[in-house]
């Protein structure tokens, strides 16, 4: 329903601006760590050696233009990072995102494959899902990559998730898919018996 992830749009707009301290404000409320966020990432801010590849690999295709073309890509000269990836087609202009792939490593870590559901479906903490969805609107506006680490709360089995989105472009130069890598941080399982938010 519209009324629901109404901070996505607020997200959306400070990430397009840069402005950084309404993203910190809007984690801190919930109790939450702020997230690092940088756009145009170089290299030597990817920690992961499979990211940093990644990023070699869209800035190949995209030669020096905003986004790759969806045509260029090919999963087969991404074997490297293949199960951290996630393809996301984008609906209603940015409304909504659906998983075209969810990576296995990254459904092994989240516990669940979300692979044909959309964004708004996913099933997490609304205050979560306000974050990827503003997150993923605003590289659809940009169409320049961002780099996002956010940490859980300490009832996630996982310390840190690690994205690169990178938008990618149709043949009308309309960006319509996202290429997502995630890496997830350090493992903390929690006692058997509970049941941790995986984001």
């Amino acid at each position: 329903m519209i009324s629901e992830f109404q901070s996505a749009a607020e997200i959306r707009d400070a990430l397009v601006k840069d402005d950084l301290n309404t993203v910190d404000r809007y984690f801190l409320q919930f109790g939450a760590r702020n997230p690092a966020v940088v756009w145009n990432p170089e290299h030597n801010q990817l920690e992961d050696e499979r990211l940093q590849r990644l990023l070699s690999y869209w800035r190949e295709k995209a030669d020096g233009r905003t986004g790759a073309s969806i045509a260029s890509i090919d999963p087969t000269e991404m074997r490297f990072v293949l199960g951290y990836l996630m393809l996301l087609d984008v609906i209603e202009d940015g409304f909504d995102f659906r998983y075209r792939l969810y990576g296995t490593m990254i459904s092994e870590r989240f516990g669940r494959d979300v692979t044909g559901s959309t964004l708004r479906q996913f099933g997490d903490r609304e205050f979560i899902i306000s974050f990827f969805l503003g997150s993923y609107q605003a590289v659809t506006d940009r169409r320049q990559p961002l780099l996002t680490v956010h940490y859980p709360k300490h009832t996630s089995e996982t310390a840190s998730w690690t994205r690169l989105i990178l938008p990618l472009k149709d043949e009308n130069d309309e960006i319509t898919r996202l290429l997502v890598g995630q890496i997830p941080g350090e493992w903390r399982p929690t006692p058997p018996g509970t049941e941790p938010s995986a984001f």
